[in-house]
């Protein structure tokens, strides 16, 4: 539903992918050789675009593949094995990945945890860390406990040499390999948007992977396939720029009875519920059949209520009115206002703060079309 952000220099970005397979890709190419289907180069598995990995995926269930080579072609393309390093790939804020919200689902937050996310530099987790911090990376043989109480007490540490002179560890503390701060977990699962127990031969391909949430992907979506053929497929993926679903399908605010105002939703919220017009696409109704969208929305459709509530309180008249109050003794000039129209707007219906968070789908939606 909610399209991937990529970089806009993708060579960069496959080329970084294609990094991660370090010597082993010169292997892999030996023994796709032997058995590759038709002229299909490994580099195009890896790298190519969600629109090429349709018609190879296609292409591969119309074959008649023998298990020696299906066997051959899960080992080759061993996601299991490359499973953590093609995490890191994606949490390298490096590589331009903007992750927050599941794709498939925009309810859930998906995101990297670690001491990287708390702490910028070693000097500072060095001044700031908990007993519990230092020792859930080094094991008391390292760092005993006198030792540790020692760093507490000698803190604050103006530089990390300060530290080091210390002598509180058997070598400086940048050079711990569990000291690394980009050696983050990632609370998110990275799905196969193409079934990889369909088709091995995409297992690895880097606009196949759609960031996702536990749910939808362990729970729901597992093996399923959200396409039918290549124009389906390309309407619901995460990972296709040309992706529709998106814009096509549009939530909306529903009621049981005649009702002539919004204020006070929450109060009967039961006479509402949430529904999704897909223009009667049947892909789009699978796609929310497969990942209940409609049941996991109502059951938070008093997010949808109050935006509403708020869209009838705060019309675009009395937005001007607050900003002409806030912004008293200036010229009458919106563009000079200290709260321009605009930024009350923001304020209240926060738009552009939510365009990466939870529900913005459902937010755009109540504002725009409801």
């Amino acid at each position: 539903m909610i399209k991937i952000t990529y970089p806009s220099d993708l060579e960069k970005l496959k080329n970084k992918y294609l990094d991660i397979f370090g010597d082993n890709l010169k292997k892999m190419k030996r023994r796709w050789k032997k058995v590759r289907l038709h002229d299909i180069e490994i580099e195009d598995l890896l790298v190519g675009d969600f629109n090429s990995l349709v018609d190879k995926y296609i292409q591969y269930k119309s074959e008649n593949i023998s298990e020696r080579n299906t066997r051959i072609y899960n080992k080759i393309f061993d996601y299991e094995y490359y499973h953590d390093r093609i995490a890191k790939f994606f949490m390298d804020k490096e590589n331009g990945f903007n992750l927050h919200t599941c794709h498939y689902c925009n309810t859930a937050y998906i995101n990297a945890y670690g001491i990287g996310t708390t702490y910028s530099t070693h000097l500072e987790f060095a001044n700031r860390a908990s007993i519990a911090e230092w020792r859930a990376i080094f094991k008391e043989s390292t760092l005993p406990d006198d030792k540790i109480k020692q760093i507490i007490d000698c803190r604050p540490f103006q530089t990390l040499e300060d530290f080091n002179r210390g002598k509180f560890l058997p070598k400086k503390i940048e050079m711990y390999k569990g000291m690394r701060l980009d050696d983050n977990a990632n609370h998110f699962d990275l799905d196969h948007l193409l079934p990889k127990s369909v088709c091995p031969i995409i297992g690895l391909s880097l606009f196949n992977f759609v960031p996702s949430c536990q749910v939808c992907n362990e729970k729901l979506k597992k093996d399923k396939e959200l396409g039918r053929n290549q124009d389906e497929w390309k309407k619901i993926s995460p990972t296709y720029s040309g992706s529709s679903m998106a814009d096509d399908v549009v939530i909306k605010l529903k009621s049981r009875e005649t009702c002539s105002t919004f204020f006070g939703l929450n109060e009967k919220s039961d006479n509402y519920y949430l529904d999704f017009d897909t223009n009667g696409e049947d892909v789009y109704e699978r796609y929310l059949e497969i990942f209940r969208l409609k049941d996991r929305y109502n059951y938070h459709k008093a997010f949808a209520l109050r935006i509403l509530d708020l869209k009838q309180r705060y019309t675009e008249e009395k937005c001007d009115q607050i900003s002409r109050m806030l912004s008293a003794g200036l010229p009458d000039n919106e563009e000079k206002r200290y709260y321009s129209k605009e930024q009350i707007t923001e304020d209240i219906f926060q738009e552009k703060f939510g365009e990466d968070r939870c529900f913005s789908k459902l937010r755009k939606d109540m504002l725009e079309h409801n």
